[in-house]
């Protein structure tokens, strides 16, 4: 009996010792990622260039050779501020973040986006058979679209196509993700190409319509989207602070006093849009 209840026992710590071998085995992202991009023959503000007409139309055009760039995340869709796209900037040749506007690269079928594309994500993206275009004149990669009225709009690639064209590099590095530091001067409409989409900082702020909601305002039991004024400075910028009804801290209260506000700066037109990618982006000075 006893050399039976053994050899039960030492069967049972095998098993034991293969699940635990299993469930710590590490679950890895790279079915989302070519690794066979190869590397980078051009750069995010080449492309700019190379598709500005289509960029400032708010068109799209087709990118027929392999042109591949290389980028850094620097937001992602964690809040559902962002929706669809993550935001990338060039780096430079020391492996620091290029201080210029970056490019959006849309993807859809995924509701998760960050957990592929984390903050600090480098990736590479062969840009040969998707489009090159705007959407508010704001850059963007992705494939064409028919919206609601029937017109054709640049929107996200698909999540096949997702696998195929973006590759992965290394892990994630958030430090490399660094913020442009800008002020209430560096808002203004001829600056506006140069500085969006970029990650920014903005120091001594304070946010309009305090006690009320970042977004949900109802309007005949509607609700929207929203646009908040922000201080930077004790110099009012009217309308900067967009915030998405999707976003999960919509119908958190706004609060006094001067804050620090990381965020995402773009453009729709010849207008600036902030968009947090979560509350931790508000930092409280007075704290």
């Amino acid at each position: 009996m006893k050399k039976v209840i053994f050899t039960i026992m030492a069967g049972m710590l095998v098993l034991a010792s293969c699940m635990n071998k299993w469930d710590t085995e590490e679950v890895s992202n790279d079915l989302y990622s070519n690794p066979n991009i190869g590397e980078a023959n051009t750069t995010i503000s080449q492309i700019r260039k190379d598709y500005s007409t289509a960029i400032s139309n708010s068109s799209y055009e087709l990118v027929n050779s392999d042109k591949i760039i290389e980028g850094i995340v620097v937001a992602n869709d964690i809040s559902g501020n962002i929706y669809q796209y993550i935001y990338i900037q060039g780096l430079d040749d020391d492996g620091t973040i290029k201080k210029e506007g970056g490019i959006g690269v849309g993807i859809k079928g995924l509701g998760c986006l960050y957990t592929i594309y984390p903050v600090g994500q480098k990736i590479r993206i062969n840009l040969k058979g998707l489009y090159v275009g705007g959407y508010g004149n704001s850059p963007r990669i992705g494939m064409p679209y028919i919206n609601t009225n029937g017109a054709m709009r640049m929107g996200p690639m698909t999540l096949n196509m997702m696998k195929e064209h973006i590759m992965k590099v290394g892990t994630a590095q958030p430090e490399v993700a660094d913020a442009k530091l800008i002020t209430a001067n560096d808002l203004n409409a001829g600056n506006i190409a140069n500085i969006t989409p970029m990650l920014v900082k903005m120091e001594n702020c304070t946010i309009s319509d305090v006690g009320w909601p970042y977004a949900h305002w109802e309007v005949g039991g509607d609700t929207y989207s929203e646009y908040h004024d922000i201080k930077i400075n004790g110099t009012n910028v009217k309308q900067l602070l967009y915030t998405s009804t999707s976003a999960t801290f919509a119908g958190d209260t706004i609060q006094a006093g001067k804050k620090t506000i990381y965020g995402l700066l773009n453009r729709y037109s010849s207008s600036y849009q902030l968009s947090i990618r979560s509350l931790d982006d508000i930092i409280e000075e007075n704290k």
